[in-house]
């Protein structure tokens, strides 16, 4: 659609070895896009088969569009207000050729229209498939997650265009890791949420990456409130389970019968509270007692708690769009009048954001998943 303005989103086709070669905003709907804290970003829009043939045929020289738009080979970033929000590549591309009344008569011209939609994921994911085998001695732990990024890089034809930001954040924490056919990405994952000392980590849309103390800001802009006549929410959920909870757990390493290693952590609150609730969790990898202690209490730590992740619902009607929220903010929530649910009033982490774009580029519906683990009241 032409808004006669200037966009919101825009969405660019680059190559992967980073070169722009087209803007497709005047050309996608159905646009969805997931960002959460510490994983791939998830990107889906749809094209019509016939106007973009036409685009490639006419404002792009002929270019073949099975070849403009190609399953790991292609990446999609996108920009909001002018900056670039976060960048993915083409993971599927998949063709619906059925009557879509809802867009009939466009440049197809029979009244039908035919609708190619693109999935594309952050990248973080160019890790998933990737393993490293190396030991760490006495190693800052952001230090061991660009280097795995490093190593992976370093094999024949293994670049992904990766690069590690200068100033990078460090802990402070040395540990020792031996890694033997590990998944890059979720090796990073692992370090970046260890209870004692966790960071946060992302890619810019040009895949350098970045270690931070604290991904996101507290945001003093937003207050969000359910309910009563100051409500800015247009919907809440949220489940208050139990059902993953476990307050003991036990650790099992590496090795066989009495040369596996083990480690068992407890919460003595939560034990009181809610009985003991116990769990094995197999950590096949890890062969240094030391590492198996602190995965092993890094569970407990993210386990022993009822459950409440708050969900909220909002669109730029409520919120301004100048005040986009993303994965590591901090924003206080407080849901009014409803006495069941007054201990969901606090600051929260908002952990994901699912983003909605109409046609008019307007954010129709904003969902933020929050968890207050680790985060300061008092921030």
């Amino acid at each position: 659609m032409d808004l006669g303005q200037q966009r919101v989103y825009e969405f660019e086709l680059w190559t992967k070895d980073g070169q722009r070669i087209a803007d497709i905003s005047a050309l996608a709907f159905n646009r969805q896009f997931t960002l959460t804290r510490n994983e791939a970003e998830q990107l889906t829009f749809s094209l019509d088969l016939f106007a973009f043939e036409s685009y490639c045929a006419n404002a792009l020289g002929g270019a073949d569009p099975k070849v403009l738009i190609a399953p790991y080979v292609t990446d999609v970033k996108v920009k909001r207000n002018g900056v670039y929000l976060f960048g993915t590549q083409v993971v599927d591309v998949s063709f619906n050729l059925q009557q879509d009344n809802s867009r009939a008569g466009s440049i197809g011209g029979t009244g039908q229209n035919y609708i190619v939609t693109i999935t594309a994921t952050g990248y973080l994911n160019l890790l998933k498939d990737r393993y490293v085998t190396k030991t760490y001695t006495q190693t800052e732990r952001t230090a061991i997650a660009a280097d795995l990024i490093a190593t992976t890089q370093a094999q024949p034809n293994g670049s992904v265009g990766m690069t590690i930001a200068s100033n990078q954040y460090g802990t402070g924490k040395l540990s020792d890791r031996t890694y033997q056919s590990d998944e890059v990405k979720s090796k990073i994952q692992e370090l970046a949420q260890l209870s004692d000392s966790p960071f946060d980590f992302g890619f810019d849309y040009m895949k350098n990456f970045r270690t931070y103390s604290q991904i996101g800001a507290r945001r003093l802009d937003v207050n969000l409130i359910y309910g009563g006549a100051l409500g800015n929410v247009a919907g809440f959920a949220m489940s208050r389970s139990a059902l993953t909870l476990f307050n003991k757990i036990y650790g099992v390493g590496s090795g066989f019968g009495s040369d596996q290693l083990s480690s068992t952590k407890g919460d003595v609150i939560s034990q009181v509270n809610y009985y003991v609730r116990e769990k094995v969790v197999q950590f096949n990898s890890v062969v240094l007692q030391d590492t198996l202690d602190v995965n092993t209490q890094t569970e407990v730590d993210q386990a022993k708690d009822i459950l409440e992740l708050p969900v909220v619902t909002i669109t730029g009607k409520e919120i301004p769009a100048n005040a986009f929220l993303v994965p590591g903010d901090r924003v206080p929530l407080r849901v009014m009048d409803h006495k069941w649910l007054d201990n969901v009033n606090g600051l929260y982490r908002i952990e994901q954001v699912d983003v909605t774009i109409d046609e008019n580029d307007f954010e129709s519906a904003v969902q933020l998943t929050f968890d207050s683990f680790g985060v300061s009241q008092g921030e």
